[in-house]
């Protein structure tokens, strides 16, 4: 779901505030790198709603949030949201 331009720029803000490094995975996972101290389900979900309202993504997937010391995490689900997904699984006709 798209966000305001204004809102998303006030999520983005704080999400970089926290972000040290972001990394995508051999087997396609995105995971984020946030500073130790931070909530990390605040961030995922930060992280949720910033992709999804940019929809650059055309495809779904599990995304990871972890500390610096990397001791915890937080999983959030990426959905595109582009309506040629369904056409290959044959759910659109």
């Amino acid at each position: 779901m798209k966000k305001p331009k204004g809102e998303l720029h006030t999520l983005k803000t704080k999400f970089d505030a926290g972000l040290i490094e972001s990394l995508w995975s051999e087997n396609g996972e995105l995971m984020y790198i946030i500073k130790d101290g931070l909530d990390l389900n605040e961030y995922a979900l930060l992280a949720k709603q910033i992709l999804e309202s940019e929809g650059d993504i055309a495809h779904d997937f599990t995304g990871k949030v972890t500390n610096e010391s990397k001791n915890e995490f937080a999983r959030f689900e990426y959905r595109s949201g582009w309506f040629l997904d369904g056409l290959a699984e044959g759910e659109i006709e």
